[in-house]
């Protein structure tokens, strides 16, 4: 993979030996709270259910994938990125990340979501994203990555917030 790297991030792929580090994620009820409100994965649901999931994320092409993210400076792994096939929208590309919190308000979210949006327009491609509209820190990222409100909906997941998720897109098309 030659995912390019930003001015302070690196990125590479994930393997089946990760799982610690998804678990720094998924494990954090600070992290999760937007994602399943704070409902955690155990050790083994990340090896059982995240492992393969994001594995799987690399069968789309190169450009695609969820990608660890790791400081410039020190190595140290700081989250992910996701680059993939929107499920519900052709020709489109989804984005998203998930960030340890001790890295949280640093810029590096919107650092890499800048990222992908460049990806995707080198890809003439319509990038999405979603989050729960409680989610103020990721919509603003998206608003600073260039995306725009497009609707409100409701999401097909669970557990729910019980309000209404947000779309955000950009066109390159």
């Amino acid at each position: 993979m030659t995912f390019p790297n930003t001015k302070r991030l690196t990125f590479g792929e994930f393997s089946k030996e990760d799982a610690e580090l998804l678990f720094q994620l998924n494990g954090n009820p600070d992290v999760m709270k937007y994602i399943t409100l704070g409902k955690l994965m155990t050790l083994s649901e990340v090896k059982t259910k995240s492992i393969p999931r994001i594995l799987q994320s690399y069968s789309h092409g190169d450009e695609y994938g969820i990608f660890p993210a790791r400081l410039i400076s020190t190595n140290e792994y700081i989250g992910w990125f996701q680059f993939e096939p929107d499920a519900e929208r052709e020709n489109t590309a989804e984005i998203g990340w998930r960030l340890k919190k001790e890295f949280w308000g640093n810029g590096y979210a919107t650092e890499g979501a800048k990222l992908l949006v460049t990806l995707g327009r080198q890809l003439n491609t319509t990038i999405v994203a979603r989050a729960m509209s409680e989610n103020k820190a990721s919509i603003r990222i998206m608003e600073k990555a260039g995306l725009k409100f497009v609707e409100e909906f409701w999401g097909d997941y669970e557990p729910h917030s019980g309000n209404p998720d947000v779309l955000y897109t950009i066109e390159f098309k």
